[in-house]
């Protein structure tokens, strides 16, 4: 078989597979709607690895994120949402925006504006730093405040910056300022970045931001 029509069916299995996951943990386990949420955003991220080493070709690697900007408008502007206990429309924009910057990232790496590395560790700033830093706002939260982006918590903006620190040091292990600058910039944009759209400036500003560290720019 075609390996990047095999890669394009383990893209499609694997998001599937997350749904369903997500539907279940909604529907039968009565996780809150913004677990659920992040749980999608934090395990989807790892598509990643797919799009970046197991594609030949550019034009294959781009049908997946493709299909998924059209599913998603689907699934928010249709009312399906709600079946994951979603109903904030504005807010769910950010299922659209997600995959938006996955193409967009995936684009620039085939024009030589990225590498593969800084494709992964920006939709994982996305994913990982993002969904983590929910779900320690929501667990731990203690001391709030209000922010251009919304209501949010130090402990909830202390983890998008480790979370992404991490990351960052793990593709990038020097120079050492690198991974902090970069998680520094990308919990900015995080915290300031209303309705959804932290799922494209997050991405986005961490790969302009490593572009520039290691010269693409």
């Amino acid at each position: 078989m075609n390996p990047d029509l095999l890669a394009t069916i383990y893209s499609f299995l694997y998001i599937l597979l997350v749904i369903g996951i997500a539907f279940i943990l909604y529907r039968y386990a009565h996780l809150k709607s913004e677990w659920v949420r992040k749980f999608m955003h934090i395990l989807i991220s790892f598509w990643a690895f797919i799009l970046v080493y197991a594609y030949d070709s550019f034009y294959w690697s781009i049908v997946g994120p493709c299909a998924f900007i059209v599913i998603n408008t689907v699934f928010v502007y249709s009312g399906f949402a709600k079946y994951l206990g979603m109903g904030d429309r504005k807010r769910d924009n950010g299922l659209i925006y997600y995959p938006l910057s996955i193409l967009a990232l995936i684009v620039m790496e085939h024009f030589g504006l990225l590498n593969g590395d800084i494709v992964i560790a920006s939709i994982l700033a996305m994913g990982l730093g993002d969904g983590i830093a929910a779900l320690a706002g929501s667990a731990f939260g203690r001391h709030s405040y209000v922010s251009i982006g919304g209501k949010k918590s130090l402990e909830g903006t202390l983890a998008m910056f480790i979370v992404s620190a991490s990351v960052f040091f793990i593709i990038f292990p020097s120079p050492w300022y690198v991974p902090l600058v970069t998680a520094l910039i990308a919990t900015a944009f995080e915290n300031l970045t209303p309705l959804g759209f932290d799922n494209i400036t997050v991405p986005m500003s961490t790969a302009v931001t490593l572009g520039v560290f290691y010269g693409l720019f």
